[in-house]
């Protein structure tokens, strides 16, 4: 079965955090793209490649405890 090697996953966040959340993920070069997928409901698309998720999910995971990051699927906010 074929497994894609870029994975885009969504998350919502606060207005206010997009631009550290945009800064911490290019200070670690090369993990993940960050780009506004919807900008009405403040909601992010990251893109990585596979073998970077481990490393993403940490640092997605101490985000988490700095500002509020809601992972939401595309549908959610595509049909607004």
């Amino acid at each position: 079965m074929y497994q894609p090697t870029e994975i885009t996953r969504y998350f919502q966040i606060a207005r206010h955090d997009l631009a550290y959340l945009k800064f911490i993920v290019e200070a670690h070069e090369g993990i993940a793209t960050l780009s506004t997928a919807d900008r009405k409901t403040s909601t992010v698309a990251i893109t990585y490649q596979r073998y970077f998720a481990e490393e993403l999910n940490s640092l997605l995971e101490s985000l988490g405890t700095e500002i509020a990051i809601k992972e939401v699927s595309d549908t959610e906010f595509s049909s607004h």
